[in-house]
């Protein structure tokens, strides 16, 4: 009976333990964000769609200040002021109008990468010793407090241990799918205006503008 108890102890001090770690970790990575301006990285995209039979992977580039960021992929460039969101699309020379609050839809939102877990997540420690391409990470779970309305059921986070940065992220959807985004060549305070963040159709000759918002 000690046994037992003396067992059932250690399990409960280690499941405290490690969610105390995560908090730890993630605190960490919060204070270390807090003090960028502005964030650039180069990423690689996977999207594992199994309803569909999809495996799409791409490379790109993300900016972000604040709520505004663009997102420079291969076929289009997407670009928010943190209202107003312009999607353009290369081969066609057309650039989408949209508000964000109505395309936004309870998805993962690209400007939140790095803060995400601040606010409506539990987080759990799911491997102290992780490793992403030979990099020693933490594994950490986080699960939104309210899942109606979102379409992923978790994310999963990894972070390098070393220099306390995030390495790679995994949205799992409700569907079964999974979109992972694997962040290089991260820099911090690159000096972007405002002005960065919105469409400027003169760079884009004959470009069609297709205004959706009411």
């Amino acid at each position: 009976m000690k046994k037992a108890f003396l067992f059932l102890l250690t399990i409960t001090m280690s499941v405290m333990s490690q969610a105390q770690s995560s908090k730890e970790v993630l605190d960490k990575l919060s204070a270390k964000a807090k003090g960028w301006t502005t964030v650039t990285a180069d990423f690689s995209s996977s999207l594992v769609d199994k309803k569909n039979n999809k495996n799409i992977k791409q490379e790109g580039n993300i900016k972000i200040k604040g709520k505004k960021y663009i997102i420079s992929l291969s076929d289009y460039i997407i670009t928010t002021d943190g209202t107003t969101i312009w999607t353009y699309d290369k081969k066609s020379n057309t650039c989408t109008i949209d508000n964000l609050k109505d395309v936004k839809d309870g998805a993962f939102d690209p400007s939140e990468i790095f803060s995400i877990w601040e606010k409506d997540f539990k987080n759990e420690m799911k491997n102290n010793n992780a490793s992403i391409d030979g990099v020693g990470c933490y594994e950490i779970g986080l699960f939104p407090n309210n899942p109606k309305g979102k379409p992923y059921h978790s994310i999963f986070m990894y972070v390098d241990k070393s220099k306390m940065e995030l390495n790679k992220a995994v949205v799992k959807t409700k569907d079964g799918g999974e979109i992972s985004y694997k962040i290089k060549n991260l820099k911090t305070n690159q000096p972007y205006s405002d002005g960065d963040f919105t469409f400027n159709k003169a760079k884009y000759p004959k470009v069609e503008m297709v205004d959706n918002r009411l």
